[in-house]
């Protein structure tokens, strides 16, 4: 069953394409959240038509923590439209300002708000004001640096290392799901828009989500021929068969409904390709399929359906360009993990959740304008697969034979199968078939098992020519929120075999440790508050282990484990993160 929210904000300059749109709905019996703006509460047609939906179709009545402005507002705003980027002395301010016009007007206050990012600052004061929020717009999933890129280095939202899709917000950082009520900040949160999880990870995402005419900017259709749209769909649809339900949602402003300079064609496409992503809800509602909630209802469903340690996985599969590439993304409260199978099965994203990273935005803060939660793992802003100079932050497995080595990440195989249940997750990557020099191949058959705490264990089984064959299972990280390199001071490498342990401070000097027989190789990461532990699983015996620092040509760290194949064809790793 999908859980669908249609959210339509009010936009007095275009106030009759606000109308269209809620008509358009209401003929196909469906519902809306419509969200109306500090500004809009002091016209009182705006309101009374927000009273007369609400009364005839049972649409919700939720406020719009966008365009900061209004009697009073713009003196402090001046302005800036969103609510993460002032200080907190300002946030409690407008949100004050706002909710009390609100209650004022309406007589209670709201239980749905809508921002394109709340920060843990931002989300606390909401809540002391307004205790009745329930639901939240929270975030736009991995929008970041390559929107910032996009966008001409001018929109500055950084809401990387968040949930896809519905989540209980941390206190702590608000783009982290909670590990329990102890730590949850009280609300339901969703994300503005789905996107597209395949091309949410190779690029800009704005153009590819739940938004018909952001596909026109990003040109993905035809006129008003765009299959995408309810690919899309059916691929959030098909996430059911994995976590027993999916969500999705639809937020389009007005200004996408008219003449706009983003778009190739005039509005009539745009309107069509619109009404046939809704007229596709309706089908789906009608054969059973789909439920319509407003984001009040569904946080309430959420919180009775969902368990805070519930984990969810999404299997990708990139439509738009007909590449035939997955992707396999687990999130829980420890972790939040992408798998490219397009890359032989490496990590190209790793978020450890589990050091609880806390951070809030705005200019009383460190953290500025930057709220993303910090990656351990990134390959596409950190180099990953070498081509150009030295590889950078991922993970694979290396083969050496001969002394010739093939990097899995140059295979590309395919997720054949997963799992999940409240104990995690399981996948099983096709064969990938690694040809040596001397022409020579060896088939690897990939398992990832993904547990609570932080838990990700490797399953290598090598067949064919193996003889001579060593594999080594290696780790490169780089922690950090773009794709620049952060400070790596602090990190502290280790090895151990069974009677010591050796230490070594990063000091950016290509400094190695290394051991024979190794019971584990790791890192103590400050930067995420983690520590990353590599270590054989299920009787394997690696023959050699290292870690080893970088320099500021390479700034990342690495960490190896060594099987020989004459020993065994088959062996595991457990990569653990822990705070």
């Amino acid at each position: 069953m999908m859980k669908l929210n249609i959210f339509h904000r009010t936009d007095p300059g275009r106030y009759e394409i606000f109308k269209q749109q809620q008509d358009l709905v209401h003929s196909l019996g469906m519902k809306t959240s419509i969200f109306l703006h500090y500004f809009d509460l002091f016209q009182d047609h705006i309101v009374a038509d927000a009273l007369a939906y609400n009364e005839e179709f049972g649409d919700e009545i939720g406020l719009a923590l966008n365009r900061l402005e209004g009697p009073g507002m713009d003196d402090i705003s001046r302005g800036l439209e969103h609510i993460w980027l002032f200080d907190e002395e300002q946030k409690r301010q407008l949100m004050e300002m706002a909710l009390g016009k609100f209650e004022e007007v309406f007589e209670r206050m709201p239980t749905a708000v809508t921002s394109y990012h709340f920060d843990s600052s931002a989300l606390r004061i909401l809540k002391e004001i307004a205790p009745e929020v329930e639901g939240l717009v929270g975030g736009c999933f991995e929008e970041g640096v390559r929107v910032f890129h996009g966008c001409n280095h001018s929109w500055y939202l950084f809401n990387e290392g968040m949930p896809w899709g519905p989540w209980f917000p941390a206190k702590g950082h608000t783009l982290r799901p909670a590990a329990d009520e102890t730590d949850w900040a009280g609300v339901v949160a969703v994300p503005h828009l789905a996107r597209d999880m395949s091309l949410s990870y190779e690029g800009r995402n704005d153009f590819w989500a739940s938004h018909p005419p952001n596909v026109i900017r990003g040109m993905g259709n035809d006129a008003s021929f765009c299959p995408y749209d309810l690919n899309l769909i059916d691929q959030y649809r098909m996430q059911a068969d994995f976590n027993g339900h999916t969500y999705y949602n639809t937020f389009v402003g007005t200004q996408w409904l008219t003449w706009n300079h983003n778009s190739e064609y005039p509005p009539e496409v745009a309107w069509d390709l619109y009404t046939k992503q809704l007229t596709y809800f309706k089908q789906l509602k009608d054969q059973g399929e789909l439920d319509d909630l407003t984001l009040t209802e569904y946080a309430r469903w959420h919180k009775e359906s969902r368990a805070f340690a519930e984990p969810e996985v999404y299997l990708a599969k990139e439509m738009l360009y007909q590449s035939h590439k997955h992707y396999f993304w687990h999130i829980d409260p420890d972790l939040r993990v992408l798998i490219d199978a397009n890359q032989g099965g490496s990590i190209g994203d790793l978020r450890a959740y589990i050091g609880r990273v806390e951070k809030a935005t705005g200019p009383d803060t460190p953290n500025r304008e930057n709220g993303a939660y910090p990656y351990l793992i990134q390959s596409q802003y950190r180099t990953g697969y070498p081509n150009h100079s030295f590889d950078g932050s991922r993970t694979t497995l290396k083969l050496v034979k001969n002394g010739q080595e093939v990097d899995l990440c140059t295979v590309p195989t395919k997720v054949a199968s997963v799992e999940r249940s409240s104990a995690g997750s399981r996948i099983v990557l096709t064969p990938a078939s690694v040809v040596f020099p001397d022409g020579s191949s060896v088939a690897v058959e990939t398992t990832y098992v993904i547990e609570p705490g932080g838990i990700i264990t490797l399953k290598r089984s090598l067949s064919g020519e193996t003889e001579g064959v060593l594999a080594t299972e290696y780790l490169k990280g780089a922690p950090g929120c773009t794709e620049y390199p952060t400070d790596l001071h602090g990190i502290v490498l280790q090895v151990v075999d069974s009677e010591t342990t050796q230490e070594m401070d990063y000091l950016y000097r290509r400094r190695r440790l290394e051991v024979v027989e190794p019971k584990c190789v790791g890192a103590v990461v400050p930067q995420v508050n983690s520590r990353v532990m590599m270590a054989p699983e299920n009787g394997s015996t690696p023959s050699s282990g290292l870690a080893r620092e970088g320099n500021l040509f390479e700034p990342y760290f690495v960490l190896e484990l060594t099987y020989d194949t004459n020993t065994s064809t088959e062996f595991s790793t457990c990569l653990t993160i822990t705070a």
